[in-house]
């Protein structure tokens, strides 16, 4: 007699049915993978907040440093300014201002079709040489008419940035400043203000003095690039 048939009599002699007893046990209920969705779910929810976190830590260290950039920016920048405003002092309503010293910066008229920044598409604008380049070609193939000289290269300071101005006088033509943007101004020995640009010296009275436009370009340690420009007169 096999074992099998031996327990199921020792089972049937005792009251007890095997095969009765087998299917009076509860079968495990089919999984319908509920668990496994909600898993997937909160997996996906944590890593979308992994990712916006990341996302707003390198957003917070971007405008850290374009913050720190525009302070120095506007350090250097007021540096190159500064030096454009105490050379043109010296040639101020004076002949020498009447013509163009490139060496120097310097531009007897507005040239309105200057593109300061490189920007614009116009093919007939002129182009500002910052970086020494002879404006990277453009004149030759024709993207550009003239390639203007800035003042000399203002070398970088501590924090690694560099500064070159150009100075243009508000007036149409070179020569005597007719037409010329200008204003009725007191000139007196000293003047009043955020900053004194007053020469030393000077006669009293009221003439009509020519407005000056500076352009800086301040280029940072990154090779990123900021322009200030300032108008002024005397």
């Amino acid at each position: 007699m096999r074992l099998l048939d031996l327990c199921r009599n020792i089972d049937r002699s005792n009251g007890f049915d095997l095969a009765t007893a087998r299917a009076d046990v509860p079968l495990p209920e089919r999984q319908k993978g509920v668990v496994l969705i909600i898993t997937l779910i909160a997996l996906v929810a944590m890593t979308l907040a992994a990712i916006a976190l990341i996302r707003s830590v390198d957003t917070g260290n971007v405008v850290a440093g374009n913050m720190a950039f525009k302070q120095g920016a506007a350090l250097a920048g007021d540096s190159g300014t500064e030096t454009a405003i105490t050379w043109l002092a010296g040639i101020a309503g004076v002949a020498a201002s009447q013509n163009d010293d490139p060496a120097n910066g310097y531009y007897a008229t507005s040239q309105e079709t200057l593109d300061m920044t490189g920007n614009s598409g116009d093919p007939s604008r002129s182009l500002v040489d910052w970086d020494g380049n002879n404006c990277n070609n453009a004149v030759t193939n024709g993207a550009a008419t003239a390639c203007i000289q800035p003042a000399a290269l203002i070398p970088a300071n501590a924090a690694g940035y560099e500064a070159r101005y150009i100075i243009h006088r508000l007036c149409p033509n070179a020569g005597l400043p007719n037409n010329c943007a200008s204003t009725s101004a007191t000139i007196a020995g000293t003047s009043s203000g955020a900053k004194d640009y007053t020469s030393k010296g000077g006669l009293a009275g009221t003439a009509e003095t020519e407005y000056y436009r500076i352009t800086t370009r301040i280029r940072g340690p990154r090779n990123t690039a900021s322009y200030i420009e300032t108008i002024i007169h005397f």
